[in-house]
């Protein structure tokens, strides 16, 4: 502020912006037992919903333990 005799002041506000609410994941695809390798279902990315950015989309990422070649186990 600058008053006719051209003294000043000022004021200011500090916002601190604090996301603490985790976005909200939806339900994972179910477990599924199949034959082979070949008929793992493909990858869907899944959208998680977030209070302050909206919409999260994750790509899965799989991992495989293949210690058991008859029993292989890919958690995605």
């Amino acid at each position: 502020f600058t008053d006719s005799c051209n003294n000043t002041s000022s004021v200011s506000q500090t916002i601190t912006v604090t996301d603490t609410i985790a976005p909200v994941a939806p339900a994972a695809p179910a477990d599924v037992t199949v034959e082979c390798l070949t008929d793992i279902p493909a990858t869907i990315d899944l959208t998680a919903t977030d209070n302050c950015a909206g919409d999260v989309v994750a790509t899965p990422v799989d991992s495989t333990d293949s210690s058991d070649p008859c029993n292989i186990v890919v958690t995605r």
